[in-house]
């Protein structure tokens, strides 16, 4: 699954049944940096321009995925997987990603 940043700043939750693969896909420029991070504001925190944390509360709560047990408890097994990888944060309740830049 991927957490995607639109080029008119949207937030989606693409593929959002592979549980094998994580990502923050921005449609941009890195060298919008803080617009991005302004965007992302309460859905990830980019360290830079490569890595972000995202929240596990914030894709948790999107209205497509809120009410879908199955995926819920799905994505908590990725998350207990990652852990030992140390891709989970527990101060910040994220999960770490790698930064994807795509044209917008």
């Amino acid at each position: 699954m991927f957490v995607k940043l639109t080029a008119d700043r949207g937030i989606a939750l693409e593929d959002r049944d592979n549980f094998r693969a994580f990502k923050l896909v921005v449609a941009g420029e890195r060298e919008e940096l803080d617009a991005v991070r302004r965007a992302l504001a309460g859905t990830a925190e980019l360290v830079d321009a490569d890595t972000a944390w995202i929240s596990e509360s914030a894709l948790r709560a999107r209205p497509d995925v809120a009410q879908d047990a199955a995926w819920q408890q799905a994505f908590g097994a990725m998350i207990e997987k990652a852990r030992p990888h140390g891709w989970i944060d527990d101060a910040r309740q994220a999960i770490k990603a790698h930064v994807e830049w795509v044209q917008a």
